[in-house]
């Protein structure tokens, strides 16, 4: 009788399908420890304190006329945060992410790879939203510390605590936009340089109080940060439903088209290679 041969033998694969990590989370890991090993979190970290200083500063030289306390103090550091330092920090963090892939000939491996630049774009995009939160709680944290240390108490009000976290799903438009602006150009500045003009637009759709501010990417981050906040340059709102809700609702429509705009300019680089982009 012949012998069957054993599971164990050298020439036979093994019963069964070997598994293996789904690509998009195999992507997702990969542009992580990229961002691990990258300087992108030194925007995180600096931008941040750049603001708590900036509103630090302002409280204390102007506390005759403000009203003292958290209220007022919080408002002053998530004014400057608001309007500048987070919008201008997520142009920062998209160039910093895409910067690697137009040093080297990651990206001309990734249109010719199985994953495609699509998937790359995404994963690249998606982790984005890591150093951003970084940034919110390090705010938070040095905003409290501060402010503890000016004598205001040790509760501050929960409306900064609101705004930074649902600031990472009205922030979400402006990533898209920033990593599809970093992903086409080679240069550095320049995708920062285009964020700078929109935070220009945004404070005169805010100051005006335009319909196209829950729409507009930069401004959906101003109004979000600065919801029940005391020094806003208009009328804000209160964190409640009646504020968040055309806020999250902007923030749904005008994310949709932002990342389909990604999707779209990821596709088209298939075809270009590296001397299209």
């Amino acid at each position: 009788m012949t012998a069957l041969p054993s599971s164990s033998s050298p020439g036979l694969a093994p019963c069964g399908p070997a598994p293996t990590r789904p690509r998009v989370i195999a992507l997702l890991a990969a542009e992580a420890i990229k961002l691990r090993r990258s300087s992108v979190w030194i925007v995180s970290l600096l931008l941040p304190v750049l603001a708590v200083v900036a509103g630090g500063v302002n409280y204390v030289l102007n506390v005759g006329v403000l009203t003292p306390g958290w209220a007022s103090y919080s408002s002053q550091v998530l004014l400057f945060y608001a309007l500048f330092f987070c919008s201008l920090g997520v142009a920062l963090l998209a160039s910093s992410a895409w910067r690697p892939e137009h040093r080297t000939t990651s990206w001309d491996i990734a249109v010719t790879s199985p994953a495609g630049p699509v998937a790359l774009a995404l994963a690249k995009t998606v982790v984005l939203t890591v150093p951003l939160a970084a940034m919110q709680g390090l705010l938070l944290v040095l905003t409290w510390v501060v402010g503890a240390g000016l004598g205001l108490g040790m509760l501050p009000p929960a409306a900064p605590v609101g705004g930074c976290l649902i600031v990472l799903v009205s922030a979400q438009p402006l990533i898209a936009v920033q990593s599809m602006l970093s992903m086409r150009m080679r240069s550095f500045a320049a995708p920062v340089a285009v964020c700078f003009v929109a935070v220009v637009v945004s404070l005169s759709l805010v100051m005006q109080d335009s319909p196209l501010a829950n729409l507009w990417p930069p401004s959906l981050v101003t109004q979000t940060l600065t919801l029940g906040s005391s020094a806003t340059l208009s009328n804000a709102g209160s964190l409640d439903a009646a504020s968040l809700i055309p806020v999250l609702l902007g923030s749904l429509g005008s994310g949709a088209v932002c990342w389909i705009l990604l999707v779209c300019r990821a596709e088209v680089a298939t075809g270009l290679g590296p001397t299209g982009r």
